[in-house]
């Protein structure tokens, strides 16, 4: 698909590429400025939502603090009276009149005040497990209580929610072996009214502190759809509550900071479109001034590729345009100059390969002339004379190898044993050889003539003491990690580190080293080349390693 819409773009026309591409470039930045302004826009309305909402919050939750402190004061001011406490640990051996006489002074005006001073209590019920059952239809025996659902044992006081009902259960002051509780029924909107009249983009619902949902506001069905599946869109906010333990959590949805922002939105995609239009007319014209240049150069090369080269290409503009009409005039000047080049180049080369032609006689014709002296050398019986003659042959064979500049290591092997033999008889042998071949690698192609001038130099130079005795050179080629390694190292007077680099750099009278030092670099690449070990006076070694093609 990829593929297909390059190809689809590589086939329009220049000016339409230019246009369209001039145009994606304005869209980007204009895109990515309206989804800022709208990004920025709803982050600003969610905060001020976020605003609105958290001091809604704050204020809902210190009216119901403050709603539920105020029975929890009412009903610590019923258990710490010590005359209510004592009706439920007296004991009254049965005298009911006494307990009649109670109830009437003490505890029914007790009850009849409290419900006068909050009109939201609908009832308060005593549960004991003492001698007061039967007596009063607010009395009532503690099984009662523990048949509640909600209740699950507990002790000390308790805000209950069952449904629709509000309760405060407050445990009394008991015998040890007893337990009493009163409980307090409260208009359920006594304390939760004040959440239905939130906005309809908020939900609201409450926890206790088991986390069981208790109040769930049923007022806003927009927002509480938001909650029903995963994790809701908007704000959540939460607030405890320091009085009973429960956790009121706000969820505002952020429908209205949408809207709002989608409104910014609008007035933006306006000024965008406008902007786009706007652009697209001056890229036109722009795009038209290049294009024309661009066709009148396309209308040259189009003479030019119809083989007219006499065609001037020229233009008197600085800009990139006119550098580039020159360029392409400079660039037909050359092409004629080397077309004529070629054509003096295509009659040297056959000069050069009729010259080749008549030089290669000359070989044939001196390995022709050596091979009489040796066999004249050999019918005089002249053996050295014919052992020297014929190195000297197979010397110049191996050295010119037929004008090919690649060996094998066995002609290159062959090539440096005809010359040790020369240098041996001319030497009166004055040193050894060694060989050490891996014969693994003999046939394998490196560049001729690499070893003659690192031996000549260690025969030249190395062996320069009158007296001395014992000379050797040894040679080896073998098979290492990474290629081939072949070896020169003689046991003559050695060089100081600085003699060796200036023998590389061909500053000791020769450049036989050098060559082979540079022509290996330029063959095989700057990672290789000679590597020379020596000491004074401890010979010197030449090592090298070629890559195993």
């Amino acid at each position: 698909m990829i593929g297909w819409i390059k190809n689809k773009f590589n086939d329009i026309r220049f000016r339409n590429k230019l246009l369209l591409s001039h145009l994606v470039i304005a869209l980007i930045p204009i895109l990515l400025l309206g989804l800022l302004s709208f990004i920025q826009s709803y982050r600003i309305q969610m905060k001020e939502l976020r605003s609105e909402a958290e001091a809604s919050l704050e204020q809902v939750a210190n009216i119901m603090d403050y709603k539920i402190k105020r029975y929890n004061t009412l009903s610590e001011f019923m258990v710490l009276n010590r005359d209510l406490s004592q009706i439920f640990i007296k004991d009254y051996e049965e005298n009911y009149f006494n307990m009649y006489l109670d109830f009437r002074d003490i505890l029914e005006p007790l009850i009849s005040n409290i419900r006068l001073m909050d009109e939201d209590i609908e009832a308060i019920t005593f549960y004991t497990s003492g001698e007061l059952l039967g007596i009063r239809d607010n009395i009532l025996p503690i099984g009662d209580l523990k048949s509640k659902s909600w209740y699950d044992g507990f002790r000390g006081r308790r805000w209950i929610v069952d449904g629709e009902k509000l309760y405060l259960v407050q445990e009394l002051i008991s015998n040890p072996k007893d337990s009493n509780f009163m409980v307090i029924s409260i208009q359920h909107d006594s304390i939760f009214a004040d959440l239905d009249k939130l906005s309809e983009h908020v939900a609201v619902h409450i926890e206790d502190a088991e986390q069981r949902v208790i109040f769930k506001e049923s007022k806003a069905p927009d927002a509480s759809a938001g909650l029903e599946d995963g994790e809701p869109s908007g704000l959540s906010l939460s607030r405890s509550l320091a009085n009973n333990g429960w956790t009121v959590h706000y969820h505002l949805l952020n429908t209205n900071a949408y809207a709002n922002a989608l409104g910014i939105f609008q007035i933006t995609l306006f000024v965008m479109i406008l902007s786009l239009i706007i652009t697209f007319l001056l890229i036109y014209v722009i795009s038209n001034n290049f294009t024309r240049r661009i066709i009148h150069i396309k209308n040259k090369v189009d003479k030019v590729e119809q083989n007219n080269l006499d065609v001037i290409i020229q233009s008197s503009s600085r800009d990139e345009f006119g550098e580039l009409t020159n360029g392409i005039g400079k660039m037909l000047k050359r092409i004629n100059s080397l077309i004529s080049q070629v054509y003096q180049a295509e009659i040297a080369k056959r000069e050069s390969e009729y010259n080749k032609l008549i030089n290669q006689i000359n070989p044939h014709f001196l390995y022709n002339t050596l091979s009489f002296i040796r066999w004249r050398a050999e019918k005089k019986a002249d053996i050295e004379t014919s052992y020297m003659v014929s190195a000297l042959a197979r010397f110049y064979r191996t050295t010119l190898n037929q004008g090919r500049h690649m060996a094998t290591i066995k002609d290159e092997v062959q090539h440096i044993k005809a010359y040790l033999d020369l240098q041996l008889i001319m030497n009166d042998g004055r040193f050894d050889v060694d060989y050490h071949i891996d014969e693994r690698v003999l046939h394998t192609e490196i560049i001729h003539f690499i070893l003659q001038p690192i031996v000549e130099n260690a025969i030249k130079h190395g062996f320069v003491e009158a007296g001395g005795a014992d000379y050797q050179i040894h040679i080896g080629v073998s098979l290492v990690e990474g290629g081939i390694k072949l070896i020169v190292s003689d046991n003559g007077v050695g060089m100081t580190p600085v003699q060796a680099a200036r023998l590389l750099a061909g500053e000791s009278g020769g450049c036989g080293v050098r060559n082979v030092n540079d022509r290996i670099k330029l063959y095989y690449g700057q990672d290789y080349g000679l590597d020379i070990h020596s000491e004074s006076g401890s010979g010197t070694e030449v090592s090298m390693v070629i890559p195993a093609s």
